[in-house]
């Protein structure tokens, strides 16, 4: 399979962006953000079997509607400058035009694979400087099926704004577009930006001999495991707390097997939208990061290496963890004198990942995003994915189509994954790597 770069060229707003919008105010918290971009992965089967002569058609469509979509995401086709603010000068966003041959689309459906779908979405050449706050890269298969990737600047993009532009952009396509799906700039008023003595460089993440693999865990899996994780703490775990459970369990287990040992602290780190946990709640629609993680840990000291690690007492520890955030982290950011000094120390908590003596995971959870509602005129996508960094100790969750199961995508060392691959536990509730058609 390969695929074939046909033109790559500047996509800017239909309509110019105001004087008066010029300026774009990061917040404090985007610009802590890493200099790189998150992407995501749409896949479109070609239902209709549209002849060639309407490929262009969907290009045009594809291209004429993010034009529009970037007069009210304006800041996207601006420009950063100096880690403080984005010159709103329209100088566009990256489309390129990619043929895919010697495949169909139903070959990667029927076997995904976590290092293939990487040449369907942009690069993430932010390091370099490139400028692009936005790319997309529209893949065409022989087949006519469609390959969207959408790569956001994660300085100005969490998940939450990557779906509210996507969502906004698909309602262009088709007329449909709502004043509700107006982005809401109120970010940068509410933590405004500070300044900084250096420069913040790229994300830099160590290379380790990693290997990534998906666990796909469907609607009535997932309420078996909710059951058996379920207790008097926690009589209902939501879907994302029992699946983390389950796979910190067996994560945490397969370390400390091929370690050699029963005792070791193992830790979860997982990424929370706080959008909805301030009070009153901010809109979906307010573009820009506003995220913050919690943690909770399993100390790993008791004699039995099995009473601690079972799924009822890590769905206690990760509903303690988000409790705490929200009543502390939350309520602290919305207190102004605190609120710059509460993400710094959050983000102190991540240089746990490389300390020695612990297991480190770290979890992003995409699910309850609709992003599988992105329909641009040939039906809603058949599959969504977010091609995995690499990074490793990493889970990222999203949803399945239905909206019910759950997809994990997990990132381990060669060793540990052997052992997560073979683990009766975790098969007994998630399939690996099943066939999506």
């Amino acid at each position: 399979m390969k695929v074939e770069f046909v033109s790559k060229q500047i996509i800017k707003p239909s309509s110019p962006t105001p004087q008066n919008l010029g300026i774009f105010k990061l917040s404090f918290i985007d610009q802590l953000a890493p200099v790189m971009h998150t992407r995501i992965l749409y896949f479109y089967p070609n239902i209709q079997n549209e002849a060639a002569d309407r490929d262009h058609d969907r290009f045009e469509r594809l291209k004429t509607s993010l034009s529009e979509t970037l007069t009210l995401f304006y800041h996207l086709a601006g420009r950063m400058k100096d880690n403080a603010v984005i010159e709103c000068n329209d100088e566009g966003v990256e489309f390129c035009e990619a043929r895919v041959h010697g495949g169909f689309l139903s070959d990667i459906l029927k076997q995904p694979d976590a290092d293939s779908v990487h040449q369907f979405v942009p690069i993430d050449d932010a390091h370099l400087g490139s400028g692009f706050l936005a790319k997309v890269q529209v893949n065409l298969f022989d087949c006519g099926g469609l390959a969207i990737g959408v790569s956001l600047s994660h300085k100005i993009a969490d998940a939450s704004t990557i779906g509210s532009f996507i969502k906004a952009w698909s309602c262009a396509a088709v007329g449909c577009m709502t004043e509700s799906m107006l982005p809401k700039y109120i970010l940068g008023s509410l933590y405004p930006s500070m300044d900084f003595p250096i420069v913040l460089p790229a994300v830099e993440f160590r290379h380790f001999n990693c290997i990534t693999r998906r666990f796909v865990f469907d609607s009535s899996k997932i309420t078996k495991l909710k059951a058996t994780a379920a207790s008097k703490m926690v009589e209902n775990p939501t879907r994302v707390e029992a699946v983390l459970a389950l796979i910190w369990k067996c994560v945490t287990i397969a370390s400390r097997t091929n370690l050699g040992i029963t005792k070791r602290p193992s830790m979860v780190s997982q990424f929370v939208n706080i959008r909805k946990r301030t009070s009153p709640p901010l809109p979906e629609t307010c573009v820009g990061n506003f995220l913050g993680h919690f943690m909770a840990e399993e100390p790993g000291e008791s004699n039995n290496d099995d009473s601690e690690m079972n799924l009822q007492g890590l769905v206690i520890h990760l509903r303690k963890g988000l409790e705490q955030f929200t009543k502390e982290h939350v309520q602290k950011l919305q207190e102004g004198n605190n609120a710059f000094m509460t993400v710094c120390e959050g983000l102190k908590d991540l240089e746990l990942v490389y300390k020695e003596g612990i297991d480190f995971y770290g979890c992003t959870s995409w699910c309850r995003f609709a992003f599988y509602e992105a329909d641009f005129g040939w039906g809603k996508p058949k599959w969504v994915s977010i091609p995995s960094l690499k990074i490793k100790n990493s889970i990222i969750l999203t949803d399945m189509s239905d909206g019910k199961g759950i997809e994990a995508w997990v990132t381990l060392s060669e060793q540990d994954m052997a052992l997560m691959e073979t683990n009766l536990e975790l098969l007994e509730f998630a399939s690996l790597n099943p066939s999506i058609i």
